[in-house]
């Protein structure tokens, strides 16, 4: 399903789900995600690419965008313009970094950016829900209220 979005949901959901977009290239992290979140009341939609995610953000309102910084084979650079183009997109939009090529420099840029968090895989899936849950204590917080690990 290269170069096709993922979604479970086309519309726009009820209030009282939180949207959130998953990026990564590989599908069994996309599949497990989208079972773990749902399975939380979250509205997810996956994706594999960077076009595909703009695509995605350019259309939905999310409370976060989990987001592997390598993606498509490439180096950290569709990460990196991943986080630009949700902060000019969705301002609003937490963004969490999820890696298995995590770097105190990558790290230190992330942060830079304004990730809420930053993960190295493999990574516990209750740590990115209690993250998640935060996220939404604080949705309509300050962006300085949020932690950043």
């Amino acid at each position: 399903m290269a170069n096709q979005a993922l979604t479970t949901s086309d519309t726009v959901p009820p209030v009282s789900r939180q949207r959130v977009l998953v990026v990564d290239d590989e599908t069994s992290i996309l599949f497990a995600y989208s079972k773990l979140l749902g399975s939380q009341g979250y509205c997810v939609d996956t994706c594999e690419n960077f076009s595909d995610a703009i695509a995605l953000i350019g259309t939905f309102t999310y409370l976060s965008v989990i987001s592997d910084m390598r993606l498509e084979g490439t180096g950290n650079e569709d990460g990196i313009k991943l986080m630009h183009f949700t902060r000019e997109m969705q301002p609003e939009a937490r963004i969490i970094v999820v890696t298995g090529y995590g770097t105190a420099e990558l790290k230190n840029e992330v942060k830079r950016l304004g990730a809420a968090y930053y993960f190295e895989k493999p990574i516990c899936p209750s740590i990115i829900m209690t993250a998640l849950q935060t996220l939404g204590n604080t949705a309509h917080s300050s962006a300085d209220q949020a932690t950043t690990v």
